[in-house]
């Protein structure tokens, strides 16, 4: 029976919402923090950690996404090592220390998943993503004096790390780069489904990893084309954003929460966010229109972000995912745009028309916090590692 569990803090930032919930829920949990230079090789880290697992007496280690020094450590204790993956775009679900026996793999993604599987992971789950609406009040009730300065028509945040490594055409032929163009231009039209992986010539993609750096080791799996369709979904998701904020500010003021460039037109306000936990719920109630552009390495998942903005009430205007369309009613919980036109007229209909707008936050605040409920879904985590472990 586990009790006392190591929940890893990473850059997350969520974490804290996994140790409150867990703690509920009955279990003891013990925090470790520390950075690694190299995710497959720190003997300091190791060390740490391993002296944590015993003066702790550790029986299971969680972490939002996966890192491989943790699996090592837990296979070498011979506990469980349960990952909730919520982000696809790092490198760490190629290294092959994913087919560790006692790891718990809890993907949201559902293409995603299978593709672990594929790999051959003892235990991979496709398991969406969970939200704690507590948190959420805490934080409106605790700062709507505040409110003032977030209200806005139409607002979209992103926090996509720009310190990845970028796709670097440059020493590409000029048909590779003209390929990988076409390849962008066509994926940008497209929801729903990801074609970058299928279509990237393997000769391309390993001259794309090699220009850009991406020579990993032998501790990863040989993917070329997964990790070339990584860069490639990073430019497409960059070049949807900027269309839709040049296509959105032709007509409304568009309030951007973002580390990102974009061309600041008449019509656009960039802010940056001091405290992302602290402000956005803010940000997502006080707004009229919340903007989802799913990150394009996201194929069939529920972003976070789509569950954070509905547990807040406000009101979601997102690109068509196949996942939110089986979990949420279009036009009823949020609303779905299939091209920047469709997205456009929807932003410009339910602007003017404010019962509608509200009626549809309404349900989707109760929908999502009736079935996307953080600590069930955790229940439904650790039951599922217990029941193995019987």
């Amino acid at each position: 029976m586990i009790q006392n569990i190591l929940v890893y803090r990473s850059n997350n930032g969520c974490e804290s919402d996994l140790v409150s919930n867990l703690t509920a829920m009955g279990y003891h949990c013990a925090t470790f923090q520390e950075r690694f230079a190299d995710c497959h090789m720190d003997a300091a880290f190791m060390m740490h950690i391993m002296n944590c697992i015993r003066e702790e007496d550790i029986q299971m280690v969680f972490s939002w996404n996966y890192v491989p020094l943790l699996a090592t450590a837990c296979e070498m204790q011979k506990i469980p090592y349960v990952s909730w993956i919520c982000d696809l775009t790092g490198l760490t679900l190629l290294s092959k220390t994913i087919l560790y026996p006692h790891n718990y793999l809890f993907c949201f993604d559902g293409i995603y998943s299978e593709r672990l599987a594929d790999l051959g992971c003892c235990h991979v789950y496709h398991y969406p993503l969970g939200v704690d609406a507590d948190f959420f009040d805490d934080v409106i009730r605790r700062e709507n004096q505040n409110r003032d300065r977030y209200i806005a028509d139409i607002s979209m945040t992103d926090f996509e790390d720009i310190k990845e490594k970028r796709l670097d055409t440059e020493g590409l032929s000029q048909y590779a780069r003209g390929y990988i163009a076409g390849i962008q231009e066509a994926q940008i039209r497209v929801y729903g489904y990801n074609f970058v992986e299928k279509m990237l010539d393997e000769e391309i993609a390993r001259d794309i990893q090699s220009k850009t750096g991406l020579e990993l080791g032998d501790m990863f799996f040989d993917n070329p084309s997964r990790l070339a369709a990584q860069l490639v979904n990073r430019e497409i998701t960059e070049t949807e954003r900027a269309r839709v904020v040049r296509r959105l500010s032709r007509q409304h003021r568009l309030d951007l929460y973002t580390h990102m460039r974009y061309d600041e037109g008449g019509h656009v306000a960039v802010h940056e966010l001091s405290d992302p936990r602290g402000e956005t719920p803010l940000i997502f109630c006080n707004s009229r229109i919340n903007l989802n552009i799913t990150p394009r390495s996201i194929e069939s998942g529920i972003p976070q972000k789509v569950l954070n903005i509905l547990a807040c009430g406000g009101f979601c205007l997102t690109n068509y995912q196949p996942e939110i369309a089986e979990s949420f009613e279009d036009g009823v919980d949020l609303v779905m745009y299939t091209d920047m036109e469709d997205m456009a007229q929807k932003a410009e209909w339910y602007l003017q028309n404010e019962e509608q707008r509200a009626a549809v936050a309404r349900a989707g605040c109760e929908k999502v916090r009736e079935r996307f409920s953080l600590r069930e879904r955790l229940s439904g985590i650790m039951a599922t590692v217990e029941d193995d472990m019987a």
